[in-house]
């Protein structure tokens, strides 16, 4: 590095603290509207972070052994995770009424699914 510069760690710590506090409120301003994303989110949230360690674990036992860069592996894993945990929840959690209340959803009224479909 051209600059040897060292920081005070309380003046670090201060200046993470503006960081994260400038994300808040750029996101409370440009992403606090209703949307579908945003309602669909959610709804999935739970279901998500319930499904996700299955997903996580079964990519570590498939992806981690085999021969590759370190990165790509973990990018491997997360898009696996990702994407495992939202099929499962789009293709059966949200679609199979007695498995919503399981991962903490209502359950679809008669008038709800009439309206739907």
């Amino acid at each position: 590095m051209a600059f040897d510069l060292k920081t005070p760690n309380y003046l670090l710590s201060i200046e993470s603290n503006i960081w994260i506090f400038a994300v808040f409120g750029f996101a409370c301003k440009y992403l606090n509207k209703p949307s579908k994303a945003l309602s669909y989110l959610s709804q999935a949230a739970y279901p998500i972070y319930i499904l996700h360690m299955v997903f996580m674990f079964l990519a570590a036992v498939l992806i981690l052994p085999l021969e590759m860069p370190v990165f790509a592996k973990f990018v491997m894993v997360i898009a696996f995770t990702t994407v495992g945990s939202f099929i499962l929840y789009e293709l059966l959690i949200k679609r199979i009424g007695f498995l919503r209340p399981l991962f903490g959803l209502k359950t679809r009224s008669v008038l709800e699914l009439s309206v739907k479909y």
